[in-house]
């Protein structure tokens, strides 16, 4: 049996930002979403990503990126 590793779709999304060199502030302006929210979601994971604001940042980004 193959183990696989389950990625976090939040790092994906910050591995992709630091890939675009944009930040969470550019983030936060395109989606609308308060960069407060971005940061607790991303970066402290305090936050789960939720299905509406993951749709908004696929759209800014060009992304399909999905839950888990």
């Amino acid at each position: 049996m193959e183990n696989q590793i389950k990625t976090d779709v939040r790092d994906e999304i910050l591995k992709h930002l630091v890939d675009i060199e944009r930040t969470l502030a550019w983030l936060s302006s395109k989606t609308e979403i308060p960069y407060p929210t971005l940061y607790s979601i991303f970066k402290q994971k305090t936050f789960s990503l939720s299905f509406k604001n993951l749709a908004k940042i696929n759209r800014v980004l060009g992304t399909d990126f999905i839950h888990d």
